[in-house]
């Protein structure tokens, strides 16, 4: 038993009160009379006063005392157990992939369905009348159930729980969770594994972990590359064993009913391992599994991987033919997979010379190749620079790039707006131009001076600037990504253009199509779509119209290794200690003000308004 407001316990203040009351009679006032013989044995009437005599035992001490009892009682609150008491309960359901973990054997439940067993356990156990909140962990937090709903309707809502998000923070849920339990809701946390002490969970959280240590294998990356000359592709994939133990992984890939290739392989324990195997093309879709006795994780055996696209890059090429320049390029061209020659008119990419300078095309990239000047004079006057060379290694054109042992000849002075890219000293190598929609680029160079073209750093140059602008051709640039990871394309060629700055000439909506459900994307030259936590195959739809398909699959080894899984439990920190009763409730003042002023009221009435006698 326990009191609401034990305050009220000091009513138990007007008991001793009361029989001090009745100890001490009140005094009655002297009588003068004539002819006391005729009064007999009234005579030796004692009269109360000041001196203690025996408490008399009588009806109306005992309703007293039974009144200012009940009274300090009905003050105080006295509750029993959990009787009357309402609880609010804010349970945290942990959202990550390893919850959806089973242990091996046929009886055997999931992670996830334990911890639906611990809630339902706990919340039959909890008062009449009593509320449950349900909070998935998420980059965002997300509200199950309620806020503060009844059990019965809460409890349908955990057939929408299912566990399969990579590693996240917690924190953010733990935080929403607090202010919903607020100081009187109750807060409980359902997970594969209690948090490291140095993890800082809410003060007053109770923890509960349903994991246990398990065997597991899984993809861990992916890649599917295609040839468009020999028109086959090939899959490389990565299987690591997060167990203690060896084991043997069965690989498959399929196209629906039809079996593409198998493969067994022996992975001993922590150890990762590649497989790459050349597949025909024109499959469009491959699915990929693996089967390993004892695996703990399914999620992370199966994988859906969409076949690349080919993506043509038409490149025009203006240079002099009998360049040193044309002839670089054209060297450097072989190598690049994908690429179509073409006009000037109609290509995504235009290589030329320095001068004239580009027309201003937000469609168009341009390189253009020194010497900026190509008189003779200028040409005679140019340096030949053997660094050392400054490079932006943030630059993605620059990536691979050492440059070193190269001579960049023919080097001339430059006066245009430009950002620079390479410099030697103070002096622009290569740049980007500015003031210009044209993704433009000036090489200040001339290849007849140069070993430039002779050094591997030439093609990795221009296979880099081929890769960015086949980056921004309209479509996915990519086929196949990991859960969370950035997906962007630009839209269409045909795709609505925009006449003013908030309105459109066609209202189509650009959707994101999954499993039937369809949600909105925001229309803008570069597309960006919101990080995915759901493993599956998507497509972008423009109206009704299919853009393309992508796959989004997990691969998360932090996530997968299930040997660190523990069951156990963290109770919640105990409340300090209060020195004494606490005032806890807003009418405490009041109660106290009405106590004394009863105490005072009863002792006024027996000293202050007592019967004064006097002679006469």
């Amino acid at each position: 038993m326990y009191f609401a407001n034990p305050w009220g316990l000091l009513g138990l203040l007007a008991l001793p009160a009361i029989v001090v009351i009745h100890l001490y009679h009140r005094r009655y006032p002297p009588l003068l009379v004539a002819g006391l013989h005729l009064w007999g044995i009234e005579t030796h009437t004692t009269t109360a006063g000041r001196t203690r005599e025996r408490l008399p035992i009588t009806q109306s001490l005992i309703c007293e005392l039974l009144a200012a009892l009940v009274m300090s009682l009905l003050l105080a609150d006295p509750r029993w157990g959990d009787v009357g008491k309402v609880v609010h309960l804010v349970v945290v359901l942990d959202n990550s992939a390893s919850m959806s973990s089973r242990p091996p054997g046929l009886d055997e439940n999931s992670f996830r369905d334990a911890a639906v067993a611990e809630l339902d356990r706990r919340a039959k156990q909890l008062p009449r009348g009593s509320v449950v909140t349900l909070l998935r962990t998420a980059r965002r937090p997300e509200m199950l159930a309620g806020p503060a709903v009844p059990w019965d309707e809460a409890k349908p809502k955990l057939d929408e729980w299912r566990p399969a998000l990579p590693k996240h923070d917690f924190q953010p849920t733990w935080d929403l969770a607090s202010q919903l339990a607020a100081e009187t809701g109750e807060l409980l946390f359902l997970t594969d594994v209690v948090p490291d002490e140095k993890v800082a969970v809410p003060k007053f959280m109770e923890v509960v972990s349903v994991g246990r240590e398990l065997e597991n294998v899984s993809i861990s990356a992916a890649r599917w590359d295609f040839n468009s000359q020999t028109a086959k592709g090939r899959v490389f994939l990565r299987l690591t064993n997060h167990g203690k133990r060896g084991a043997t992984v069965r690989v498959a890939g399929s196209v629906g009913e039809r079996t593409i290739f198998q493969e067994t392989m022996a992975l001993a324990a922590g150890v990762a391992s590649p497989l790459e195997v050349e597949v025909p093309g024109g499959l469009g879709r491959l699915s990929v599994t693996t089967e390993n006795i004892g695996d703990g994780l399914s999620l992370d055996n199966r994988i859906e991987l969409i076949e690349p696209k080919i993506r043509t890059l038409h490149v025009a090429l203006t240079l002099p033919k009998e360049s040193p320049a044309m002839k670089a390029v054209q060297r450097a061209l072989r190598g690049i997979a994908d690429v179509s020659l073409t006009n000037a008119d109609s290509a995504e990419l235009v290589i030329a010379s320095a001068q004239p300078l580009p027309p201003s095309r937000r469609e168009l990239a341009w390189l253009g190749i020194g010497p900026l000047d190509p008189s003779d004079e200028a040409r005679k006057s140019a340096q030949d620079l053997g660094g050392p060379y400054i490079l932006e290694k943030q630059n993605l054109l620059l990536d691979g790039l050492t440059l070193s042992g190269v001579i960049w000849g023919g080097v001339q002075p430059l006066k245009l707006d430009v950002a620079p890219i390479i410099t030697a000293g103070q002096q622009p190598l290569l740049s980007r131009l500015n003031g210009t929609r044209t993704t433009a680029y000036l090489l200040n160079l001339d290849f007849a001076k140069s070993n430039l073209a002779d050094s591997p750093d030439w093609p990795i140059l221009l296979s880099n600037l081929i890769e960015l602008r086949r980056d921004n051709l309209p479509g996915l640039r990519r086929w196949n990504y990991r859960l969370n990871e950035e997906i962007r394309f630009r839209l269409l060629d045909d795709a609505p253009a925009t006449t003013t700055e908030n309105e459109s000439t066609d209202t189509r909506p650009l959707l994101l199509e999954h499993r039937g459900q369809k949600r909105p994307l925001a229309r803008a030259p570069i597309v960006e779509v919101p990080p995915l936590d759901e493993a599956d195959v998507y497509t972008i739809l423009d109206g009704e119209r299919p853009i393309g398909e992508f796959a989004v699959n997990f691969f998360d080894s932090e996530e997968s290794t299930l040997t660190g899984l523990r069951p156990g439990r963290r109770d919640p920190a105990e409340e300090a200690a209060s020195s004494g009763f606490q005032i806890d409730q807003p009418l405490t003042w009041m109660i106290l003000v009405g106590i004394a002023l009863i105490v005072l009221a009863a002792f006024a009435d027996w000293h202050v308004l007592r019967p004064v006698g006097r002679r006469t």
